[in-house]
């Protein structure tokens, strides 16, 4: 089927269904909170359904009319369009559906689309419990997990979408389903762990909760007297040897701030133990530091403390890009010197901005525990690492076109690449989708192995034989996009 693709918000009978058929709207923080400021736009409705059945019937209503709809868990995600929607169509924020129930013997965790982790966080820690979830406690739960999802935990644990034991769903009839990995939805649940958002609604993921009352995290920032040379051999030692024990998780960072002279050096460390002083962690936490708050807390503490510094960009212009390669020394060089470089030479002269790159070793480890329960549609295979992902992320002021903004990593990444092919690297064709920039589409599904797109693409035209959360539902990640 082929949608209008357009309304005129004046005129869509479906405004008025929905107040008087299902409920009265409420606004919440979560219908105006946005990570970044590109994704602030004018929905001609705001859509709160507060149950799974009228979700259902919002969706009937909206497929009825040919109306074009957003979904929005938390709003991190940078792409504009992503999680939110102009005039042209309806906002449905799943902020009525914030439901947290612990589950038999504190085993699992019931948690709504309406819940960041922080949320998460903080009704387990009176359990002792903790979930493979968010590092950041502001992020959503639902993109995060259908993304994959990047833990703190994931070293020992896996991908977040490998600890979910059941997704309830709306599909694109209205019907509601229960997916788990053994039942007869187990497909759709399969394509839920990290194949986007084009085949159903998530109204409640039951999730595996881990035995994880404290847990040793903080951030270090390393002295000016740190070279980059020493950062990048602690970070190396760490991505070789130190994520050999998978409780150990860290994420150097280097951020270039308008009107520095210099990089700052900092990372965040983890250690799901109570040893303060890890082993694993010895490359990085060996630094000399000009604050260090690695402490022994919970991750509602934890994310409480982090969700204060990061709310303050929530009125920048944000953009991701991601760059994936191997733990390689000479790798690691190339993306800091080659990005250093074009820095120099990156002067808009048009107000603030940060330019970071976020260089997160991931470990075997990681990729041979996301196995579980029938796998997961990225597959990567375990024995393809130590994986090195680089976020590229630039937070500004100003009236710059995001178009520059991407021209700027275009360029930088091109010539990331070529150095990389010319010294001999393996290319790794896996892109992070959570942390891709919109231009990577094609790189993101070619990541994938192609049998899992095939098998994506099947699931979608079965669940949803008319595109409606392709077509009407925009933004987000379509397996239907893969060439």
């Amino acid at each position: 089927m082929r949608w209008k693709g357009q309304i005129e918000a004046q005129k869509w009978p479906g405004i008025s269904q929905l107040k008087q058929r299902i409920f009265e709207l409420k606004i919440s923080r979560l219908d105006i909170d946005f990570y970044t400021a590109n994704a602030h736009l004018n929905p001609a409705c705001v859509f709160q359904p507060t149950t799974p059945e009228q979700l259902a019937e919002g969706i009937k209503t909206l497929v009825k009319d040919e109306t074009l709809f957003a979904f929005r868990g938390g709003g991190h995600m940078p792409i504009p369009g992503y999680n939110n929607i102009n005039s042209t169509g309806v906002l449905i924020t799943s902020a009525g559906l914030n439901q947290l129930e612990i589950g038999p013997d504190n085993a699992t965790v019931n948690v709504g689309p309406g819940n960041v982790w922080t949320d998460v966080y903080k009704y387990l820690e009176p359990y002792g419990k903790s979930v493979v979830g968010g590092r950041l406690g502001v992020v959503g739960v639902p993109g995060y997990i259908i993304g994959g999802g990047v833990s703190f935990f994931g070293n020992e644990y896996g991908w977040a979408s490998a600890m979910v034991n059941s997704f309830t769903a709306v599909l694109a009839d209205g019907s509601i389903v229960k997916a788990t990995a053994h039942n007869e939805y187990s497909d759709l649940f399969w394509a839920l762990r990290g194949g986007g958002n084009a085949f159903a609604l998530v109204t409640n993921f039951e999730i595996r909760t881990v035995p994880s009352a404290k847990v040793m995290v903080g951030m270090a920032t390393f002295s000016d007297e740190v070279t980059s040379t020493q950062f990048l051999d602690g970070l190396y030692e760490f991505g070789i040897n130190g994520s050999n024990d998978p409780k150990a998780a860290a994420i150097p960072l280097v951020e270039y701030i308008s009107g520095a002279d210099k990089p700052t050096y900092t990372s965040f460390l983890f250690y799901n133990g109570d040893d303060e002083d890890p082993a694993a962690l010895k490359g990085l936490s060996s630094l000399p530091t000009s604050k260090n708050t690695f402490q022994h807390r919970s991750m509602y503490q934890w994310s409480t403390e982090m969700d204060s510094e990061v709310k303050l960009a929530y009125n920048l212009k944000q953009r991701f890009w991601v760059l994936p390669t191997y733990v390689n020394r000479t790798a690691i060089s190339i993306i800091h010197d080659t990005f250093t470089e074009a820095t120099k030479n990156f002067d808009p002269g048009l107000g603030f901005y940060i330019l970071g790159l976020a260089i997160m070793p991931v470990p075997k480890t990681f990729f041979s525990a996301s196995q579980v329960n029938g796998g997961d549609p990225q597959a990567i295979d375990p024995n393809s690492g130590p994986h090195i992902w680089v976020e590229e992320s630039f937070s500004y002021l100003g009236s710059w076109k995001d178009s520059d903004v991407d021209d700027f990593y275009q360029k930088v990444n091109a010539n990331i690449t070529t150095q990389l092919k010319e010294a001999g690297i393996p290319e790794n064709e896996f892109f992070y989708l959570n942390d891709a920039n919109k231009l990577q589409t094609d790189d993101v599904w070619a990541g994938y192995p192609k049998e899992s797109v095939e098998r994506l693409q099947k699931i979608r035209s079965k669940y949803d034989p008319d595109n409606v959360y392709t077509e009407l539902l925009p933004g987000g990640w379509k397996v239907t996009d893969a060439n």
